[in-house]
């Protein structure tokens, strides 16, 4: 069993979106909560720290992953940055070259749809995902993911650390502060 975590932290953005300098500063808390043995018991080369980057690192970083892994690895992703909803009301995680027209909509194109960290997700063998989002709307991104549910509890893996766990600093309506 394999523990590895991506954590992502942008407080540089383009004009347009506000500075959020605890961003970083963030992913470098969670950095040393998850190497300290006794809290997160992560190995330093299983930990991908990524600092204000670009939307097509983040996206290759996501990939990487939850990709050929094994049923029992634990992956956690945590993202900590602005978090915007587009006109239909999907989330976007923002990175540094996140942009918006001149009349103030997402070029979506410039940032990370919750859809392509779904789409991640699902594709992934494992069954120990952690995703932590410390963005405003941020609970948006359980909108649009799918669950199976067929009307019984299952004691054992509902407490047995199988499936996912989404952790979300707001609601799909609230910003973070």
């Amino acid at each position: 069993m394999a523990k590895v975590a991506l954590l992502i932290g942008v407080s540089e953005y383009e004009p347009g979106l506000n500075p959020l300098p605890s961003a970083v500063r963030d992913v470098e808390a969670v950095y040393g909560v998850l190497l300290h043995s006794e809290m997160g018991g992560f190995a330093a080369s299983d930990i991908t720290l990524l600092k204000n980057p670009e939307r097509q690192v983040v996206e290759i970083a996501i990939e990487t992953l939850f990709s050929g892994r094994h049923k029992d690895d634990l992956l956690l992703l945590y993202f900590s940055g602005h978090g915007i909803k587009d006109d239909r009301g999907r989330l976007y995680l923002a990175t540094r070259n996140t942009s918006k027209t001149q009349q103030g909509e997402l070029i979506r194109s410039t940032s990370v749809s919750a859809n392509f960290i779904h789409d991640r997700m699902s594709e992934s063998r494992s069954r120990r995902q952690v995703v932590i989002l410390d963005s405003c709307f941020s609970g948006a991104f359980a909108e649009g993911m799918s669950a199976k549910d067929d009307g019984t509890i299952d004691i054992r893996e509902q407490l047995g650390g199988e499936g996912r766990a989404v952790l979300t600093s707001s609601t799909s309506t609230q910003y973070s502060v």
